[in-house]
């Protein structure tokens, strides 16, 4: 595993572009996880300015509901670090590293694996940035310090940790059947606003409730802050284990296939 991982990240240890790119997905996803809070309450404010019902202030960096909170708004970036893997992924197809390597005596099962270990870090990058801003806000905001509050709801950091592993597999399997960054990109994309979004509507509800986007993305619901609550809105406020289990099977599916392809097609 030690020899994989030199091999996966030797290229992109000398790549400005890399760095650029993961210091430009850590300071947006700092300053969303940072700033949104105050941003929120601004816009409640000026809109209970002309409403009936006045609109408290409210805290989304409170232990243990920091947890729910920030791992939803992190998942609205979960686009950057896929678009990090499919650019540095296509490089190899591009440039022919991945058969150099493969003369120099990798074998396609190993070079799968590099893959799946880029996915991973990208994966622990964005989950060691959430919980460095949940730890950093949560103490300054909350009252209630004990371990139990603290930790209380921190499973949510690995749901989101999965989601994020779902949606690069994805994204992993999407770029090594099209070979292209921007190719690929651009499909991603348009798979994830517009092609599933318009095939559940034409699909039963059950089949379209499953759909991997959909699933995925439902593990984390919208956080039921006391702002919700004041407009009547009820969400889920837990890790369905139904969503957990389906959601793993996509990943396995996922990495399954784009192991059948990397073992099948011309390098």
């Amino acid at each position: 595993m030690k020899r994989l991982s030199k091999i996966a990240f030797r290229k992109l240890y000398k790549s400005r572009v890399f760095w650029i790119m993961l210091l430009l997905y850590a300071v947006s996803m700092s300053g969303m996880l940072f700033g949104v809070e105050a941003f929120i309450n601004k816009i409640a404010s000026n809109t209970g300015k002309n409403s009936p019902i006045p609109i408290p202030d409210f805290s989304l960096y409170e232990f243990p509901y920091i947890w729910h909170n920030l791992s939803y708004l992190a998942g609205f970036l979960k686009l950057f670090p896929a678009l990090i893997l499919m650019v540095f992924v296509a490089a190899d197809y591009s440039y022919r590293t991945n058969r150099m390597q493969m003369m120099m005596g990798l074998s396609r099962t190993e070079y799968f694996f590099t893959q799946v270990l880029l996915v991973l870090a990208l994966a622990i990058i964005s989950a060691l940035l959430l919980v460095f801003w949940a730890m950093a806000k949560g103490l300054v905001h909350s009252t209630d310090l004990n371990v139990g509050s603290i930790f209380g709801k921190s499973y949510f950091v690995a749901a989101y940790f999965l989601e994020l592993i779902a949606f690069l597999s994805f994204a992993l399997l999407l770029v090594t059947t099209l070979r292209k960054s921007g190719l690929s990109i651009i499909a991603f994309s348009i798979s994830f606003i517009a092609i599933e979004p318009i095939i559940r509507v034409y699909v039963p509800d059950v089949v379209a409730q499953n759909m991997p986007f959909k699933r995925i993305g439902s593990m984390i619901d919208v956080p039921n802050t006391s702002l919700m609550q004041l407009f009547g809105f009820n969400f889920k406020t837990y890790i369905d284990l139904s969503d957990l289990a389906i959601t793993l099977l996509y990943t396995i599916l996922f990495l399954v296939l784009t192991y059948w392809i990397i073992k099948r097609r011309d390098l």
